[in-house]
């Protein structure tokens, strides 16, 4: 069946370093040292005066060539090649950013009932060969769906899962790692509890009680997604709400389904779930509530918690400058060392 599906958010990283200058100028001096060392042993102009007698003893008199006078030049250029470098002041530039991150603690209480199957009210686009469509998707399925988009969106905070019919199971404690969460909300189906009914009461207490060994987190909310009214379980909702909000943890009720979804004919002016209750939850812990009567409302409920609940970043940015000259100054001091070492060590001939 073609459906929507949620989009990765991209991410970008910095450079390790740069290779900078302070000083750039200086290495205009270069361009004269490479001329000149290339010119050095170009021929000069002819004598005017030519001496026989000399020229017949050129092929037996060679000039004296000495090491001094091999090497000399060599190390006396690139000792003034290092030397420009070391003028230049080159520097290795590094940049490190730090972030605080003020996370919030978020338990998607989920409701896996035998109705969310009930696929007549969540209308959605997908999309197939022939271009965009629009198709009727179970009410699970929607949920899911934008469970995994609210997800993506939330890369700092810490989210849990539990899931709840006639009885309730954590599927995954607070955590980080959002790829695992991504991953268990993906393979829940409606017999993944295998009790049937619908225990608000009990998902709420069950995702408090994780959120209460949070000590350190300062917002903690529910977002309480269900299609039902409370049947199953020994705890009140609205009991259970109280207790959340003792213990500073905000909850946001969604209510799937349209108004014609009734119980049975002879009960038509009572909606199939409670949404009065689902009112006074939220409104008890400093939450709000949501009716989704389709997809789009569904994506709209979550994409306005996501507004309402902002995680506090703070980046800090530290620029590092690693001064690099000491190690050409250093092969300048070598290279004029051995160029002034050279005559000592390998004399100029007598005449």
């Amino acid at each position: 069946m073609p459906e929507y599906l949620p989009i990765a958010d991209a991410s970008s990283s910095l450079p390790g370093g740069d290779l900078i200058f302070a000083s750039p100028l200086w290495l205009w001096a270069l361009l004269p040292l490479f001329c000149l060392f290339f010119l050095r042993r170009r021929t000069g102009s002819a004598g005017s005066v030519v001496f026989p007698t000399l020229k017949l003893l050129g092929a037996y008199l060679a000039p004296p060539r000495t090491l001094v006078g091999k090497i000399g030049p060599v190390l006396l250029t690139l000792a003034s090649l290092f030397l420009a470098l070391a003028l230049s002041r080159p520097q290795w530039r590094t940049e490190n950013v730090s972030q605080d991150v003020s996370g919030i603690d978020i338990i998607i209480a989920f409701d896996v009932s035998g109705s969310m199957i009930d696929n007549r009210d969540m209308l959605t686009e997908g999309r197939t060969e022939n271009g965009p469509v629009r198709l009727l998707i179970s009410r699970l399925r929607a949920a899911k769906l934008v469970i995994d988009q609210f997800i993506a969106r939330r890369p700092n905070d810490r989210i849990g899962l539990v899931a709840f019919a006639g009885k309730t199971k954590t599927c995954c404690p607070l955590t980080l790692d959002h790829n695992i969460v991504r991953r268990i909300v993906e393979g829940i189906n409606a017999d993944y509890i295998g009790t049937d009914g619908t225990a608000i009461g009990s998902a709420i207490a069950a995702a408090s009680s994780r959120l209460e060994a949070r000590k350190e987190t300062k917002s903690k909310i529910i977002i309480l997604v269900t299609d039902g009214a409370n049947n199953s379980g020994n705890l009140n909702p609205v009991d259970a709400a109280k207790a959340a909000a003792k213990l500073g943890i905000r909850i946001y009720t969604i209510a799937i389904g349209t108004e014609n979804d009734r119980i049975s004919q002879y009960t038509a002016d009572i909606d199939l779930f409670d949404e009065k209750t689902l009112k006074e939850i939220a409104a008890l812990t400093g939450g709000e509530h949501f009716r989704a009567r389709n997809s789009r409302l569904l994506d709209n409920s979550f994409r306005t918690i996501d507004k309402l609940e902002k995680t506090e970043a703070r980046q800090r940015s530290i620029v590092r400058y690693d001064e690099l000259f000491p190690w050409p100054l250093a092969a300048t001091a070598l290279l004029m060392l051995a160029g002034l070492a050279l005559p000592l060590v390998f004399p100029r001939p007598a005449p």
